[in-house]
């Protein structure tokens, strides 16, 4: 009997592990989960760089995006502010970059 529930059990757990995986695949895509913006979401010109107003305009724009769609707003008042990635009045590619790894890093860590 007691292998016979094992047996029963092992299939139901990777059914569940595999349904698991899906859902936070699709979360991904449809923005939860760790996807961060990306550089060209806040570079609203096109220009190569974000401004301040820039990055104020497209933060705005996508909370009110995801409040609209009913997504949680976990932690926003601990969202970075301009002046926590920018190094020198406006925002580049790569300080962009650094600034997600290091976002990664501490979400990884936790």
């Amino acid at each position: 009997m007691k292998s016979t529930t094992k047996i029963v059990a092992i299939p139901f757990l990777g059914l569940c592990l595999m349904m698991g995986s899906t859902l936070y695949a699709q979360d991904i895509q449809k923005g939860t989960g760790m996807n961060m913006p990306t550089f060209s979401d806040c570079d609203l010109n096109g220009d190569g760089t974000t401004t301040e107003d820039e990055f104020n305009k497209a933060r705005s724009e996508r909370i009110a995006k995801r409040a609209k769609e009913g997504r949680q707003m976990k932690n926003l008042a601990n969202a970075p502010s301009f002046h926590d990635i920018d190094t020198d009045d406006d925002v580049s590619p790569a300080e962009f970059a650094a600034h997600q790894a290091e976002q990664r890093a501490k979400r990884s860590r936790r």
